[in-house]
């Protein structure tokens, strides 16, 4: 096996399938932006054993999730280093491969032997293995990521650092502590399978052991070049016991656990060093290697203490050493005769949990009531101990603990690192001690919130935990203060109850009063300052899942939704108190709740929609309000965090199907999406905890979100959705993550996790002008993604381009254009019943070919044409189709009709298009056909409506007549003028006596009969009965009565 996972021996030299993947996917662009999140501090830990805190000289480190964390200490001030390796991170020295067989080759492999396999499977294959490329491994990666640090170790030189992983593929990592804060190891091992449990150095740091969990079962010996730090591996062997701790006494190794104490003797021996094959595919010798020579132990006889379990041991010489069961009794084992030997020296009466010396005197640590014991090491060895024990009110318990050069450093069971003077007695109240706290979060870390910058205590964001306890703290990593909210226990029977625990906690922007829910539905207002419940009232049935508080100019805003499908809406009345004003019910569960401004309520649910309420106040009582539903979007699949810009303009949606929708907030039109993939463009993730941000330039916005998938913390780019970067630290569910502006290192993103870790990281974006002058092909600066603007569109409406002139349009006046609002088909077909009867005698004019349909029936598209002319062509010939005639043609044969139809069609393109006069002069014809059908109805007529009607009426006879007589003066024939004086003649004649008709019989039902009989005698007679004039010669009639004037032309 290879030292790292890139450097692995791969199993079968054999193609692949598949296509080799690739850096980057090409259907990723590569994004315009160097990594930027960069661990700057981490608070709490996750220590539980001695086994995961060291200390050397004026140094100490400490496991914390994913990441290792190194405290130097110099008098009162104290410095954080970190280090940690990325999954795929390459080492500066790799490891030879190790060579699993027995000394003894025909020995038969045991059973609990995992590595005497006939074949390996492929999952321990090379990470760039062909096989594992498929397109079906997606979930390699996602378990490789998942890393969590275990146990470390440090150097008797102070010169290195071993941390031991656990989970997928876990390593053994050396790196170098004269470096500051690093993400590349010296050496990473990758030859443990199921985790690592201890690791310890020599006290020469000749050599370092890593021992693997019990269902790993070997231990291996490394020896280490002091230049260098490179390992080599000396020794190894099985070791299937329950492993607890790890230390060195002299040359021996001692592993001690449940039942279980065991020496082994190291003996230096030559190391393995590869032969270098004079070919590639010689593997000669490498097989001619001498067997490997094990790890030789000898387990101790335990005596009274067989059914014991040992939990620390402490090296007090080369021979001696003491070590300590977890129900308190306290061994001496001694190895001056070469012959290891338990003795039973004293029994506490606690429980242990670590061991310490400093100065002849041995300290050590209870695991509950802060029990601690001081015992002289004199009276240890001669077998005649006093131990002075005492009891701590201040801790529950201590997890490790050991000394400094001048210095005592505890971690207790609140995950607090506490840093006292040399002089300092656990367990007693020494004003005169001085302490230097690390404080942690204590419970695990169930939510964080940013405070506002306006708040009294000057804090900048606070957590909480289940149990109620409530954490304010610095951007430093300092605990300004802290409360707790009580909550109620009620016992309902049944051991798969969950015991009630805060679920969620807003605080207001004064960051005096907290607002929390619990999992029983009930909602408490907390003043920090007293620690008063301000209100306390049953919001919901079950677990209440969010609160969005809303601090207007004029109002105070609470809201709250839960499981039980409601959202409980409370304002804040003048006098301070809380008034519950609405209950908004949903048919899904409500998973988020906002209230951007003060009359907007967005809420998003898992029956796919986001739902937008107005908020409204009634007239005169501006403090009554009332949610009222206004707008619903659809999403894509069930939503699961959503945000929205501080400028009230866009809302992004997180969605269970791993993408990222975004959409305006005043139309609701979604204005783009992406998937949330990695760097490559393979692996897709559901974001939680969704937060907007940009930078202080404000031309690059991001979305800034967290993934319980792989544990990571991420950011893309809010317009493009490109990946920008994600970083790794958590080793359990993220519960939370902000974003903080920081004076004096710009934004921060600040992250806590089930673990009781807390995160903060420095978040460095590129500015895209500087990345795109870089780039070797420079584009524009763009502030949106043309793939998520909206579409161009301008559309013109028929009114709009009537105003524009035609190539060939007619000369003469014309008259505005007016759009008709209901759209009438163009191709009318009718049948000869529906037409008015035409006598032979009547003459048309040849350009004439319209023909009036009865007000009373309709075209019929299925008649017949008496005419014999073809049927009409189909609309989708627009260009040859023309217009059926709207009145009776005068003077017009069939003859004539046919060929004034074939001319029409030849010239139909000129005369029939969009804007000329004769489109015009259809609409017209239309108009009336209609009017004239509606006058038939009771309805009345205003009076001046009609002398209006009339007016125009007038105006258009005369204008008709101009052009008559314009077309007479002209040297055109008649033929082929565009209006004949005959057409002019019976379309005023026809006009006027039906328009005079209908007007009358609708006058006859409105008027009384003296009325109508004076209106009779009073009214000119039409232009079928005789002159259409007064004896001035000027047209006079009254309401209702139309005369025409160019009835004389």
């Amino acid at each position: 096996m290879a030292s790292t996972p890139s450097n692995r021996l791969k199993l079968t030299p054999s193609h692949s399938p598949f296509l080799s993947k690739h850096a980057r996917s090409p259907i990723r662009p590569k994004s315009l932006y160097e990594p930027c999140l960069s661990l700057k501090r981490v608070i709490g830990t996750t220590c539980n054993s001695p086994t995961g805190f060291d200390t050397v000289h004026s140094s100490f480190a400490y496991i914390a999730g994913g990441a290792v964390v190194v405290v130097d200490v110099s008098g009162e001030n104290y410095s954080q280093r970190f280090y940690r390796a990325r999954p795929s991170a390459i080492p500066v020295f790799t490891v030879s491969p190790v060579s699993h067989s027995s000394a003894n080759p025909n020995a038969t492999p045991k059973a609990n032997d995992s590595r005497n396999r006939a074949a390996a499977s492929p999952r321990e294959g090379s990470y760039t293995s062909d096989w594992v490329d498929s397109p079906t491994s997606k979930t390699w990666t996602s378990r490789e990521r998942i890393k969590a640090a275990t146990c470390l170790g440090l150097s008797r030189d102070g010169r290195y650092l071993a941390v031991g992983e656990t989970g997928y593929a876990p390593r053994v990592l050396i790196f170098n502590l004269q470096d500051a804060s690093s993400d590349t190891p010296l050496v990473s091992i990758s030859e443990h399978t199921f985790g690592v449990k201890a690791v310890a150095w020599s006290p020469d740091t000749k050599f370092l052991a890593s021992l693997g969990a019990a269902n790993d079962g070997f231990l291996y010996l490394w020896k280490i070049d002091p230049r260098t730090g490179s390992a080599k591996l000396c020794q190894q062997n099985r070791c299937t016991s329950h492993v607890k701790g790890m230390f060195w006494m002299g040359n021996n190794l001692i592993t001690l656990g449940v039942r279980h104490i065991k020496g082994w003797r190291v003996e230096e021996g030559p190391t393995i060093s590869p032969t270098k094959s004079k070919f590639p595919g010689d593997t000669s010798s490498q097989t001619s290697q001498q067997p490997q020579k094990p790890l030789p132990g000898r387990n101790v006889l335990l005596g009274p203490m067989l059914e014991a379990t040992f939990v620390c041991g402490l090296a007090v010489s080369d021979d001696k050493a003491i070590i300590c069961s977890e129900t308190g009794g306290v061994c001496l084992l001694d190895d001056s005769n070469k012959q290891l030997k338990l003795v039973k020296i004293l029994d506490l009466g606690f429980g242990i949990t670590c061991i310490a010396m400093r100065n002849e005197n041995i300290y050590i640590g209870g695991k509950y009531d802060g029990d601690f014991a001081l015992v002289s090491l004199e009276g240890i060895l001669n077998g005649n101990p006093e131990p002075t024990i005492r009891s701590s009110q201040t801790t529950e318990g201590w997890v490790a603990m050991g000394f400094l050069a001048e210095n005592l450093v505890t971690v207790d069971n609140n995950q607090s690192i506490d840093v006292w003077s040399p002089d300092y007695m656990p367990g007693t109240a020494n004003a005169d001690s001085k302490r230097i706290p690390i404080p942690g979060p204590g419970d695990p870390i169930v939510g964080i919130q940013r405070l506002s910058p306006l708040n009294v205590s000057g804090a900048t964001f606070f957590t909480w935990s289940g149990s109620g306890r409530v954490n304010i703290w610095e951007i430093e990593g300092m605990i300004k203060s802290a409360f707790d909210i009580p909550i109620e226990q009620i016992d309902v029977g049944g051991d798969a109850d969950v015991p009630n625990h805060v679920v969620v906690v807003r605080a207001m922007n004064d960051g005096n009063v907290f607002i929390a829910g619990d999992k029983l539905g009930v909602l408490r207002i907390m003043d920090a300052s007293t620690g008063e419940c301000l209100m306390e009232t049953k919001a919901h049935s079950s677990d209440c899942q969010d609160i969005t508080i809303h601090e207007g100019e004029s109002r105070v805003l609470v809201a709250s939704c839960g499981r039980d499908r409601t959202v409980q809406l409370f304002s804040r009345l003048p006098t301070g108190a809380f008034e519950h004003f609405q209950t908004l019910e949903f048919t899904a569960k409500v998973v988020q709740v906002l209230i951007p401004t003060e009359d907007k309520i967005i809420t998003c649910s898992l029956d796919r929609t986001i739902q937008i309420h107005d908020l409204v106040s009634k007239e005169g009582e501006p403090e009554v309000m009332a949610a009222i539903h206004s707008k619903v979007i659809s999403l894509k699949a069930s939503p699961s965090s959503m945000t929205i810009t501080p400028d009230e303009k866009a809302i992004f949606v997180s969605l269970l199907d791993r993408s990222v929708c975004h959409f305006d907030f005043a139309t609701g039109r979604m204005l783009g999406s992406f998937k949330c993939n990695d760097e490559a463009g393979l692996e897709s993730v559901v974001l939680e905890s969704l937060t907007w941000g940009n930078l202080t330039s404000g031309d690059l916005s991001f979305l800034l979100g967290i993934s319980n998938t792989d544990k990571s913390v991420r950011i893309y780019d809010a317009q493009s959705g490109l990946f920008l970067d994600r970083e790794w630290g958590h080793t359990e569910s993220i519960n939370g993550v902000i974003l903080v502006d920081d004076e004096n290192a710009g934004k921060r993103v600040i992250s806590v996790g089930e673990d009781g870790t807390i995160m903060i990281w420095t978040l460095d974006l590129e500015d895209p002008a500087t990345a795109a002058a870089r780039a070797r092909d420079s584009s524009p600066e763009k502030n949106m993604a043309p793939s998520t603007r909206p579409p161009l569109r301008k559309v013109l409406s028929k009114a709009e381009l009537a105003e524009f002139p035609r190539p060939k349009s007619s000369s003469g006046r014309r008259s505005s254009p007016h759009p008709s609002h209901r759209r009438v088909s163009r191709f009318q077909i009718s049948t000869a019943a529906a037409r008015t009867p035409i006598s032979d005698k009547q003459q048309l004019s040849p350009t004439s070919a319209k023909f009036e349909v009865t007000p009373s029936r309709r075209a019929s598209s299925g008649g017949s044409r008496s005419d014999g002319s073809p049927p009409p062509e189909s609309p989708k010939s627009r260009s040859r189709v023309f217009r059926r005639p709207s009145l009776p043609a005068i003077n017009m044969t069939p003859t004539a009709s046919v060929k004034s139809r074939k001319k029409l069609n030849q010239s139909g393109r000129n005369i029939h298009g969009l804007g000329t006069l004769s489109m015009a002069t259809e609409q017209t014809c239309r108009q009336l056909r209609t009017y004239r059908k509606k006058l038939s109805s009771p309805e009345k007529i205003n009076s001046d409506i009609l002398a209006e009607l009339d007016a125009e009426l007038r105006l258009t006879a005369a204008a008709l007549g101009e052009r008559a007589i314009r077309s007479r003066s002209s040297r055109e024939p008649e033929e082929s003028r565009p209006v004949s004086e005959s057409m002019l003649s019976g379309l005023l004649d026809q006009y006027s006596e039906r328009l005079v008709t209908m007007l009358d019989e609708k006058l006859r039902l409105r008027l009384s009969e003296d009325e109508k009989d004076a209106l009779i005698r009073d009214r000119p007679r039409t232009a079928g009965e005789g002159s259409s004039t007064s004896g001035d010669g000027s047209a006079s009639f009254t309401d209702a009565t139309i005369c025409e004037e160019p009835c004389s032309v």
